[in-house]
């Protein structure tokens, strides 16, 4: 008799025990599930103004209705946002399928139709050794005239559009500057489109994209266009082109 009251307090303890685990398990799944995911702070920007905010969790997309408003512009068109403000490519979020996994800030590419006349003189500076930026080397002290066979002048066909024509040779290396100084200046970062069989990326000084040397990998006569935007230079872009092999040999 004294066994069967045993057998049946160890069974009474162990279903107690179960029991007491499964209401654990669920305690703990029920505090899973209530606990609220990490909410990100996304900021809209517009060059130095900031548009305002919206809400995100972590690794979901964001509500259309919670941007779309800050895309709106007069004049103009919206072009997409970005994670750097000089809108680098590479950095140019789809916000309709994008996530985020911190707090960030966008900034809005907005181009509006008219623009302030581009006065300033555009120059190519680089460096050659059989070429003819051997004699710019760097945008050197050089007469108006000398300096003249580097320039990129108005194309005629769009807004403060300059465009220039020349012979680059493998090793050449150049970035774009205005008025023959260095403030201001535009290297490998700036270029869109760029064929990696025909240019590189050699770095600089500054250790940034957007002022490191373009570094030509083919030989040929190239053209380079480039489009600013006095009011705001983040929305400058460059091009070139290979147009044939060069025309000075």
């Amino acid at each position: 008799m004294k066994k069967n009251t045993f057998v049946t307090k160890a069974i009474a303890l162990t279903m107690t025990a179960i029991t007491m685990i499964g209401g654990l398990t669920a305690c703990g799944a029920a505090k899973a599930q209530e606990a609220p995911k990490e909410e990100l702070t996304i900021t809209f920007m517009n060059q130095d103004q900031t548009l305002g905010t919206a809400k995100v969790g972590v690794d979901e997309v964001l509500d259309k209705s919670a941007y779309e408003g800050f895309e709106k512009v007069e004049d103009g068109e919206f072009n997409g946002w970005f994670e750097t403000p000089s809108f680098i490519e590479a950095s140019k979020k789809d916000l309709s399928k994008d996530t985020f996994e911190k707090d960030t800030t966008l900034y809005g590419d907005f181009r509006v139709n008219t623009v302030a006349e581009d006065t300033r003189h555009w120059y190519i500076a680089g460096t050659s050794t059989k070429g003819s930026l051997e004699l710019n080397n760097w945008a050197a002290d050089l007469s108006d005239e000398e300096k003249a066979t580097f320039e990129l002048v108005p194309t005629g066909n769009a807004t403060n559009e300059f465009a220039l024509t020349i012979d680059l040779y493998e090793g050449d290396q150049f970035q774009i500057i205005h008025d023959w100084a260095w403030d201001g200046q535009k290297g490998f970062g700036r270029f869109t489109g760029l064929d990696d069989t025909q240019m590189e990326n050699a770095g600089g000084l500054s250790g940034e994209d957007n002022t490191s040397n373009v570094q030509v990998k083919v030989d040929g006569n190239y053209t380079i266009t480039l489009t600013t935007n006095p009011d705001n230079q983040a929305q400058d872009t460059l091009t070139i082109v290979r147009n044939s092999d060069p025309i000075g040999e």
